[in-house]
């Protein structure tokens, strides 16, 4: 995650290019990795299906990064605070599974104990009404040190901790996933965006190891990014589960959520695969199909709960 890359992306985004209020049909995107341009065809592949029915007026907002989770994701939607969208597309499932990788009495339900959301928590609350550049500074620069000062108390930006591996049985994250979720919709509502929901699919085939994935051994297309970065087997395909669960009740319960069950539709094969979670071109075809076939099964309306 590169500093300033975030603002630079939301200031791209401003109510006169994404609004209710004219021929456009505006989409937004917010999820990880498995979005993101640099890690699969997903964004191209929308457009271009899109334009293959008939809609070809079609403006993407991709706000999908690397490693983010639902946090950034409501974090970024909050800051577009009068952009509309005709759609966003919420895909998240796997990442928080990594903030659980640290003891009970270090994790925190904001995911500060992870140093980049200690930053862009305190920082948030200056969007749009900071005007001296003096005050986030200075906060910045304590968040910085006080890093450097208590490193055991943080998860690490890139390597998990060994002996804290045993700590991501516990999907604490789940409480988390759910409220960031909640609030995404809340906003959606009283914004008159449509929302779409998605559960997150992953395979990870049964005779996977770290050692066969570094030896490109297994049968994914790529061998892209080894389980591990999120943590152990179970413990993350437990996580992933348990946020499904929550995005399947959140679609229950909302009414006009559009929903697509994406992690029983695309088939568990690394046909599919590059690795657990991101996609081959022969998969993101298909999600975007899943996508596009609820789109036309269902009018984009306002969300009532």
């Amino acid at each position: 995650r590169a500093s300033g890359e975030l603002p630079e992306v939301l200031r791209s985004v401003t109510p006169a290019q994404a609004t209710h209020a004219d021929e456009f049909y505006d989409i937004l995107l917010l999820g990880g990795s498995v979005l993101h341009k640099s890690w699969g065809s997903v964004e191209i592949e929308l457009r271009e299906q899109l334009a293959n029915i008939g809609r070809r007026n079609v403006r993407i907002f991709n706000l999908a990064a690397p490693a983010h989770t639902s946090r950034d994701s409501w974090l970024k939607y909050a800051a577009l605070r009068n952009a509309r969208f005709d759609l966003v597309i919420f895909y998240h499932g796997i990442n928080e599974a990594r903030v659980n990788n640290a003891p009970p009495d270090v994790f925190r339900e904001d995911y500060s104990h992870y140093s980049w959301y200690e930053a862009v928590n305190t920082l948030a609350s200056y969007h749009g009404t900071a005007f001296l550049a003096l005050p986030y500074t200075l906060r910045y620069l304590a968040i910085s040190a006080r890093h450097k000062l208590g490193k055991d108390q943080y998860i690490p930006t890139y390597v998990i901790r060994k002996e804290w591996l045993k700590h991501g049985r516990e999907s604490r994250s789940a409480a988390s996933f759910k409220q960031n979720l909640s609030a995404i919709l809340d906003l959606a509502s009283q914004r008159g965006d449509q929302m779409l929901l998605m559960s997150f699919a992953t395979y990870v085939p049964e005779n996977y190891s770290r050692e066969a994935f570094n030896k490109k051994q297994l049968d994914y297309t790529l061998h892209r990014a080894p389980l591990e970065w999120w943590g152990m087997r179970d413990h993350v395909l437990t996580t992933v589960a348990i946020h499904n669960e929550i995005v399947r009740n959140f679609a229950r319960r909302y009414r006009n959520v559009l929903f697509v069950d994406q992690a029983n539709l695309i088939p568990g094969s690394g046909r599919y695969f590059n690795d657990p979670c991101h996609f081959t071109a022969l998969a993101s075809n298909e999600f975007v199909k899943n996508i596009v076939t609820s789109l036309g099964q269902q009018q984009p309306m306002s969300l009532v709960q």
